[in-house]
């Protein structure tokens, strides 16, 4: 066993960095850091002497309501093209709500939700057979809405060596997600590795979603060497660093021959801020998760296969929640995106139990995935249920299989579930909490330290689901922070095992919100 290979499988130290940034009632009241507003980062990553493909302003808009769009047939034989990937783009990263403050500064929202608004998740396109542009590698700026050119060349046979997926060979394009750590560490200091991942799936969400949508199989590979692949894309593996590929097929492209030269890239980028702060939790953390080279990619992914289910088994009274009632329209997926906002007030009124039971069946899509090939899912959703239709008040758990509600305990748990909220009022007011939760030491035994990322990454994906559910089905929804042990003895026995990954608040919003619109190329970056 390599060295990189020994690293991967020695889990304390994802155990140790997940208790480390752990959140309690002391560790939330001790003296901050503060946020030094004059060094924060730049909100988009610029490169400032590559060439620049302008992505087209005029491109579709996704038709199909969210069910269709997750549900809907893959492979439909038709290339992507330059408009079908603007689309692609726009809908899972672009900018869709520009703010100006008092003071004249604007603040640009992006299609999916991303911890303390600061978007640390960068997108790169590995792009073979895309009709209107040539085979190379791309990064994709929401501001300009443009392309920059990275390498020339078609790399599909250099990234199916690096993720050990032969059919990578014949995807039409590979999106992959890389994060800055310093960009969400200006904020969130340690815990913000974890948000690497929450962040990274509430934005895969989307591409879930879309993907579908334009009639393209997709799927997201956790499992890559990552030295490789941070090098093709011309990154330092520190500063910013791939975590996701999500190679996509229309069926109707070519498929790659050999594997192209790597060279190191040189290209000139702007600087994020005055002075950037490095972690040393975050970077081991990091750093003991990577995986080596092919075989160990290898390895991880068998073993992935061989997990297992990785269900809550509890007894008690059930409940399954009713369908949508005839009749029911759903808005298409692309006004659905633009709807979507984090909700910042709730109205404490009750939403009816069918819309609980579409958020739910919604976020346990089938996902395809390498890490849950065995799994079916890793994450659980424990409940308090404040004011939903149909069900008494209380905590519960949700049997995603059987997609019924089991009952925990009966009672008013509104003041639990916004002390659990980092005594946020948005928990308690919330018609119902979700907490995402996973069995994180089976998870590690599996998996080893990268693990830690397949687990938070997809409770982003399950949350980044929520949100679109709910913003189908005319709620509100928001992410909330918590106090992770408390958390956990609040639902135990049943969550003995599990560890809390994200925190989801469902409600009906206490003010009318507005819609976003389409903005593309209203960014003006500094030149350096």
């Amino acid at each position: 066993m390599s060295e990189g290979q020994a690293e991967n499988w020695k889990v304390e130290e994802a155990r140790s960095y997940h208790e480390a940034t752990k959140h309690t009632y002391v560790s939330v009241r001790m003296p901050g850091r503060g946020l030094d507003w004059a060094n924060r980062p730049y909100p988009f990553k610029v490169y400032l002497d590559a060439k620049k493909v302008a992505l087209p302003s005029e491109f579709g808009s996704p038709s199909s309501d969210l069910p269709s769009a997750l549900s809907s047939p893959r492979n439909s034989g038709r290339k992507v093209d330059l408009r079908s990937l603007a689309e692609l783009l726009f809908y899972s990263a672009g900018i869709t709500r520009v703010y100006r403050y008092p003071f004249g500064e604007r603040y640009y929202f992006r299609a999916y939700p991303s911890t303390g608004a600061l978007y640390q998740t960068e997108v790169y396109v590995v792009v073979a057979d895309v009709s209107g542009l040539g085979p190379g590698v791309y990064h994709f700026d929401p501001g300009e809405f443009a392309l920059s050119l990275i390498r020339e060349g078609d790399y599909r046979a250099n990234l199916s060596e690096l993720t050990g997926d032969e059919e990578v060979k014949g995807c039409d394009l590979a999106l992959v997600l890389t994060s800055i750590a310093w960009r969400n560490a200006w904020k969130y200091g340690p815990r913000s590795y974890r948000h690497w991942f929450w962040d990274g799936g509430t934005l895969f969400a989307n591409v879930l979603a879309l993907a579908g949508a334009l009639g393209l199989r997709h799927e997201v590979l956790m499992g890559f060497v990552d030295e490789g692949l941070n090098l093709l894309l011309g990154i330092d593996g520190w500063k910013e660093a791939a975590i996701a590929v999500v190679p996509v097929w229309s069926g109707g492209a070519s498929r790659a021959r050999e594997r192209l030269p790597l060279n190191e890239v040189s290209l000139r980028v702007l600087p994020l801020s005055r002075r950037e702060v490095e972690y040393e939790e975050v970077l081991r953390a990091y750093r003991a998760s990577r995986l080596s080279d092919a075989s160990e990619v290898s390895r991880w992914r068998e073993l992935a296969s061989s997990m297992g289910p990785l269900r809550v088994e509890v007894e008690g009274e059930r409940f399954k929640m009713p369908g949508p009632p005839a009749g029911t329209r759903l808005p298409p997926l692309g006004e659905v995106i633009l709807r979507r906002g984090s909700t910042r007030r709730f109205a404490r009124l009750p939403i009816e139990g069918w819309k609980l039971g579409f958020v739910l069946r919604t976020m346990y899509s089938p996902l395809r995935a390498d890490f849950l090939e065995g799994a079916g899912s890793t994450v659980t959703s424990f409940l308090i249920v404040n004011a939903v239709e149909g069900l008494r008040p209380g905590s519960y758990v949700y049997d995603a299989p059987r997609d019924e509600l089991v009952l925990l305990k009966e009672g008013n748990f509104r003041r639990v579930a916004e002390y659990l909220c980092l005594e946020q009022e948005l928990g308690g007011d919330a018609s119902a909490t979700l907490f995402l939760m996973a069995p994180l030491e089976k998870v590690l035994a599996s998996l080893g330290n990268r693990g830690y990322r397949a687990a938070q990454f997809e409770a982003g994906v399950r949350a980044g689901l929520a949100y679109l559910a709910a913003y189908s089905v005319g709620i509100g929804a928001t992410g909330l922070t918590f106090y992770d042990e408390d958390v956990k003895a609040f639902f135990e026995p049943f969550s003995a095992e599990m560890e809390n990954m994200l925190v989801v608040a469902l409600g009906v919003p206490a003010y009318r919100p507005k819609p976003g619109s389409v903005h593309v190329g209203v960014v003006r970056h500094p030149t350096g």
